[in-house]
């Protein structure tokens, strides 16, 4: 595993019992943003570590960004009140993806990175409101890149 990786888990370890008890607190916060946390508790019980949340760039967001072992893993996470026609998985189309790989590519290359193994995940959350029960799918490997939009 290289130095980056290293340091991220470092730096997360310290926030992992903050991260794994504060959404209990968070009741009147939005059903998108509460369900961004029940995925980052997801990630966090199989083993990933979590490096960041709401990456923001000018050309992007990426929910989650996690490490599972040597491969840096870029979350969408989609919340829905109830599943309807199609699941939230569904609503990630090409051009959402193509944006969530540019803003990969650009994350990679701010920290250095660009000789780590990565993979695209979707989470999708289906709640009725926040607090109450929710059911998680883990989505691996959701989309690949496609050739105009390749990471490196």
């Amino acid at each position: 595993m290289n130095s980056f990786l290293r340091r991220l888990i470092f730096r997360i370890i310290f926030c992992r019992l903050f991260t794994l008890t504060f959404d209990r607190c968070l009741v009147h916060e939005s059903l998108g943003f509460y369900g961004e946390r029940l995925a980052a508790r997801h990630l966090l019980k199989q083993g990933y570590y979590l490096t960041a949340q709401r990456f923001l760039d000018r050309l992007g967001e990426i929910d989650l960004i996690a490490v599972d072992q040597d491969t840096i893993v870029f979350v969408e996470v989609k919340t829905r009140g109830r599943l309807k026609n199609a699941t939230p998985a569904e609503a990630v189309d090409m051009k959402k993806q193509a944006r969530i790989v540019r803003t990969a590519k650009r994350y990679l290359i701010q920290n250095h990175v660009t000789d780590c193994q990565t993979r695209f995940d979707i989470i999708a959350v289906i709640c009725s409101r926040p607090g109450n029960i929710a059911e998680i799918s883990h989505h691996k490997h959701a989309f690949e890149p496609h050739a105009s939009y390749e990471i490196f």
